[in-house]
């Protein structure tokens, strides 16, 4: 199981990073390429920009019914600790605030088999079967 939300993940996570070089590339890298690039402070903040859609990406990723992509493909679920029923929109969001912590999160996922964000929204991640 935990191989599965792993693996979950790195599949959310590349299709984010595919949607987030899309506008990195237009508002960052092309006008470098085409040596039009803005003052480096504007070019900073739309680095900063493109990075906050990343995020905000990762934070909402689980708002369809069953959770993310990445999850639908390895036949996982996220479900209310309390009632084992479909955790609530509002819980699929909570949970993924604290990927802000990103290496801290994935650390303490691998020594504990619970991510900070599930114990924060008091969430599970099951397998569908």
């Amino acid at each position: 199981m935990n191989s599965k939300r792993i693996e979950a993940f790195f599949i959310d996570f590349i299709i984010i990073t595919l949607i987030y070089e899309i506008p990195f590339f237009l508002l960052v890298m092309l006008p470098i390429i085409q040596g039009k690039a803005p003052a480096a402070n504007f070019t900073m903040k739309r680095s900063i920009l493109c990075t906050f859609f990343a995020y905000i990406l990762l934070v909402f990723k689980d708002v369809f019914r069953n959770g993310s992509l990445g999850k639908k493909i390895m036949k996982l679920k996220i479900i209310d600790s309390k009632t084992n029923k479909n955790a609530s929109v509002g819980k699929r969001i909570l949970r993924n605030i604290t990927w802000i912590l990103s290496w801290i999160e994935f650390i303490v996922y691998l020594t504990t088999n619970k991510r900070i964000g599930d114990r924060l929204a008091k969430t599970d991640v099951v397998q569908i079967s």
